[in-house]
C-alpha cells in the first residue's frame, strides 16, 4: 500500500470531514458563549428581565438602612437622657473605686510599638491613596494641555 492508495486518501478526507464538521460546532458554540456573554453583561436587559427582583433588593437595602439610622437615633435620644448620663458616672464611680490603679493607666511597651506601628501604616495608606487621587483628578488636565499645544518642531529645537 502506498501514500497514494484510495483506503488512505479516503481515511485522510474522513479526518477532514470530521475536522470541519468539529470546527463548525465549535464555532457555533463560541458564537452562543458570546451571545450569552453580551446579553449577561447587558445590564439594561437584566434590570427589565428582573424587575421585580431588583425592585425588591432595593427596597430591602433602604428598608435596612432606614432602620439603622432610626435605631442609632433612637439609642443616642436614650444615651442623652439624664437618667442614663447619671447611671453611666455612677457606673464609671464604682469601677474607679474597686480599681484604682486603672485609671489613667499608662500603656505597656508592646502596646505602644502597636500603637505607633498602627498608626504609621495608616499614615502610608492615607498617603497613597491621597497621591492616587490627586494623580487621577490631575490626569484629564495634563492630557487636555498637552492636546491643545501644537507640535513642536524637532529641527527647531536641535538646533537651537
Amino acid at each position: 500500500m502506498g501514500e497514494g492508495s484510495p483506503r488512505v486518501e479516503s481515511t485522510t478526507q474522513t479526518l477532514g470531514g470530521e475536522i470541519a464538521l468539529v470546527r463548525y460546532e465549535l464555532d457555533a458554540l463560541l458564537a452562543e458563549l458570546d451571545r450569552r456573554r453580551h446579553e449577561l453583561f447587558d445590564v439594561r436587559a437584566q434590570l427589565r428581565r428582573h424587575a421585580l427582583g431588583a425592585t425588591l433588593t432595593g427596597i430591602a437595602f433602604l428598608g435596612t438602612a432606614s432602620v439603622g439610622v432610626w435605631l442609632s437615633v433612637l439609642r443616642q435620644r436614650r444615651r442623652s437622657r439624664l437618667t442614663a448620663r447619671a447611671g453611666r458616672l455612677r457606673y464609671a464611680l464604682a469601677r474607679m473605686t474597686e480599681h484604682p490603679e486603672r485609671v489613667a493607666a499608662e500603656p505597656t511597651i508592646p502596646g505602644k510599638i502597636v500603637t505607633a506601628a498602627a498608626s504609621a501604616a495608616a499614615a502610608a495608606l492615607v498617603k497613597k491613596v491621597l497621591e492616587r487621587g490627586v494623580q487621577r483628578v490631575l490626569e484629564p488636565i495634563g492630557s487636555a494641555t498637552r492636546d491643545s499645544r501644537p507640535p513642536r518642531d524637532t529641527a527647531l529645537s536641535k538646533a537651537a
